[in-house]
């Protein structure tokens, strides 16, 4: 590791702690003050325009910026468009049979992860079913998801072990995280809701899509672009240096 990226130490950690704060927040504001969430949502800002009104645009922002080339920054989430793919050197028939073992337990935890996620996904449809799961936490369940997401950037990610990825640039299911995180939203009947559910399942489809016509791009073994000497993303610690 770089001694730069020592000196900033783990990455993402103000991150980290802001949405954790705001989670923590907005939680216990539900809680003592349950009438102030839903009044925030709708509150009027300019005209017709409301609160909620920018947040669904500010997400939709994000999601269209996800399926653009030149707007991701990250290999993570880049590696799928071919621009940002660096062929590995000494491709032999060897390599090309360990891209197909690699690609088949790959799959298996890609699979193990939905049918877990959908386990949960589940779990708050018969929580909304009986009516302890009300709209404003479907919003606060999805705050925590994204924080979530940055708790497995920051701190620990269970999908290293369920996926079988060694870190987010090598990720099988990268991009299936807005899809996750917003996936409670389903819940809601909105055109809000349900247009971001859907921007989630086309980034998901994109990403598929171009996995299985362009596996080589997702894998160290084929694109050098994923190999640890030539990342430039700051390493948490839990991927082997070399």
């Amino acid at each position: 590791m770089s001694s730069t990226a020592q000196r900033k130490g783990r990455p993402g950690l103000k991150a980290f702690w802001i949405k954790a704060a705001l989670v923590v927040a907005v939680g216990l504001i539900a809680i003592f003050r349950p009438d102030v969430p839903p009044a925030f949502f709708v509150f009027p800002l300019i005209g017709p325009l409301k609160v909620y009104h920018v947040l669904w645009a500010l997400a939709v922002f994000i999601l269209v910026k996800r399926m653009i080339p030149r707007f991701n920054k990250k290999i993570s989430s880049r590696k799928i468009f071919r621009r940002f793919y660096q062929q590995a050197g000494n491709i032999t028939p060897k390599r090309g049979e360990q891209l197909r073992s690699l690609k088949t337990r790959t799959d298996s935890g890609a699979l193990r992860s939905a049918f877990y996620w959908l386990l949960l996904v589940g779990d708050m449809a018969l929580w909304r079913l009986v009516g302890m799961l009300n709209d404003t936490w479907v919003y606060i369940i999805v705050l925590f998801f994204i924080f979530m997401d940055q708790f497995c950037v920051t701190v620990f990610c269970p999908f290293q072990w369920l996926a079988g990825g060694k870190c987010c640039s090598t990720c099988r299911i990268n991009n299936w995280g807005y899809l996750m995180a917003f996936s409670p939203l389903v819940f809601v009947q909105s055109f809000w809701t349900w247009s971001i559910v859907a921007l989630t399942i086309i980034i998901v489809i994109q990403w598929e899509y171009l996995y299985y016509r362009f596996p080589e791009r997702f894998y160290e073994t084929h694109n050098a672009a994923l190999m640890c000497r030539n990342c430039t993303v700051e390493c948490t610690g839990r991927r082997k240096l070399r």
